[in-house]
């Protein structure tokens, strides 16, 4: 710890700067009070001051008076060297700001004592200091990602609202979202999916610029406020954010996988907002625009500016297309929530077993649907397929096995018939027309052999030829009662051998390239 000397007495002075340096103190002194003024007040301040009562320029009092003025952290402990012992004296000295003194000639054992003491003030003065500072950056600091929160977005967007109206600059704000962010999470498991957070994150902060304010919005949304940017410097740099991330590879070693982003825009000055809490509503808007067009890309919220004569069937046609859009986010949501309440309740009687298969299944389906630059509306069809596979394949030995007992021979006939109970059941649902093709014709074999109706070749559908081969996978990465789980060559190994009698053998030469070129284990 840095102790500063400031003492007229070259004797007493000497004294003291030998036996500072033997107990390890780095030790600066001085001759009088202006120089030690001088020192106190620069950015390497000394946290222990000894300070001569009486000195030539400044007086040790006067340097307490003015050292207190200054409140500087951490805090600087000061022992008054003197040769008054009144008490007057002291309490005079105690209430310039000084904590501590010893009399001249000083005693080494007692000064020792009182360094000590002022060191353990210095010392937990630095600790809740520390500690202040961690709970300040908890406070507006997101933990996973580093990135400020949403409660001080709250704080931040008021403040830069206001400076905007004031000095009649312009705030813009982003609203970004990781596509299908859940399918992330449901095939790679929670910890990946921290991990494209975490990575998606530290490619915003290296797009932001130095007055850019990057904010976790919550879950897999983000948010950028732009600071004196106008609607085409906004757009510029959310497509700088989009084109970034849709470049990037998440890898943890064992699984990687690409993500894209959706991302709404809106400013202060193109929107003419009076309300801070407009900016948000407005972007999210153009967020819902750009996810309805398809995803990865980058809208504004737009309106056509008061006073303006719209054409009549321009605007109709505009607000069939928003009508159309939003009836088909709902038809979404609904099948969504259809494939939540099946899963959930196969969950009760499936275990885990089945949803490590549905996961390394549907895994699968998304590699091969990007290797075929699939549109992601086809590989979310897949997607589901596989999902009501699984769920429904589950539901029905739950229903034979009612009694609690074996299943006889009649029943297990009833579950190779699976494809048309999984028919008849998905019709209950008649807005999965395209899931069930797939479920009716999975076992239908690439030569014709397979069943029900012994379809062959491109008579298969092409999403029932590609659930067939995710499927076999999984269930070979899937540990059995009977038989252990396949390593990598073996699944090579038994897909070639199905090539052209099961499976289409150009999709099987495409798994194939991914499971070698990228080297996939069970995730």
């Amino acid at each position: 710890m840095k102790v500063l000397i400031a003492d007229d007495d070259n004797i007493s002075r000497r004294r003291l700067e030998k036996f500072l340096e033997c107990m390890d103190y780095n030790v600066l002194s001085c001759k009088d009070g202006l120089e030690a003024w001088e020192i106190i007040q620069s950015e390497n301040t000394p946290n222990l001051l000894i300070l001569d009562w009486m000195m030539p320029g400044m007086d040790g009092l006067e340097i307490c008076r003015q050292v207190r003025k200054l409140d500087k952290e951490p805090y600087i402990f000061i022992l008054l060297l003197t040769s008054k012992n009144e008490t007057n004296d002291i309490v005079k000295g105690m209430e310039a700001g000084a904590d501590d003194y010893i009399t001249k000639p000083f005693n080494k054992n007692e000064l020792s004592v009182r360094l000590r003491a002022g060191k353990r003030i210095v010392t937990l003065n630095k600790e809740l200091l520390y500690m202040r500072d961690m709970l300040q950056k908890e406070a507006i600091r997101d933990e996973l990602t580093g990135l400020y929160n949403r409660r001080y977005m709250t704080e931040i967007l008021e403040k830069e609202f206001a400076g905007a109206l004031r000095y009649k600059t312009d705030l813009s704000c982003l609203l970004v979202d990781l596509d299908f962010f859940k399918d992330v999470n449901d095939t790679f498991g929670h910890l990946f999916g921290d991990l494209v957070l975490r990575e998606f994150s530290a490619c915003i902060k290296r797009v932001a610029r130095k007055t850019d304010i990057p904010i976790r919005y919550g879950g897999e949304e983000f948010m950028m406020l732009l600071t004196n940017t106008n609607i085409e410097g906004a757009m510029a740099v959310a497509e700088t954010i989009r084109s970034a991330c849709e470049a990037l590879k998440f890898d943890d070693g064992d699984n990687s996988t690409t993500a894209t982003v959706s991302i709404g825009v809106a400013s202060v000055k193109y929107h003419k907002l009076l309300e801070s809490k407009e900016l948000i509503t407005l972007a999210d808007k153009a967020l819902y625009r750009a996810k309805s067009e398809g995803r990865n890309r980058v809208k504004v919220y737009t309106r056509e500016p008061s006073g303006q004569y719209v054409d009549v069937k321009t605007s109709e046609d505009k607000d069939l297309k928003c009508m159309k859009e939003d009836l088909s986010s709902v038809l979404e949501k609904t099948k969504q929530s259809s494939i939540d309440a099946l899963t959930l309740l196969a969950n009760k009687t499936g275990g885990n077993g089945h949803k490590q298969h549905n996961r390394n299944t549907r895994q699968y389906i998304c590699l091969i649907g990007k290797k075929l630059a699939l549109p992601p509306s086809v590989i979310d069809t897949f997607k589901r397929s596989s999902i009501l596979h699984d769920t429904f394949k589950i539901l029905l030995k739950k229903t034979l096995k009612a009694e609690n007992r074996e299943l006889n021979r009649e029943e297990k006939a009833a579950i190779e018939d699976h494809p048309y109970h999984l028919s008849e059941l998905i019709e209950l649902f008649n807005f999965f027309d395209n899931e069930k093709s797939i479920l009716q014709y999975h076992h239908e074999n690439f030569d014709g052999t397979g069943w029900p109706d012994g379809l062959k070749e491109n008579e298969i559908p092409f999403g029932a030829r590609i659930f067939t081969i995710a499927d076999t996978i999984a269930d070979m990465l899937t540990e059995q009662p009977y038989r252990n789980k396949f390593r990598p060559d073996e699944i090579v190994q038994e897909l070639a051998n199905r090539a052209g009698k099961q499976f289409d053998p150009n999709l099987v030469s495409l798994f194939i390239e991914i499971i070698e070129k990228q080297n996939l284990l069970p995730v």
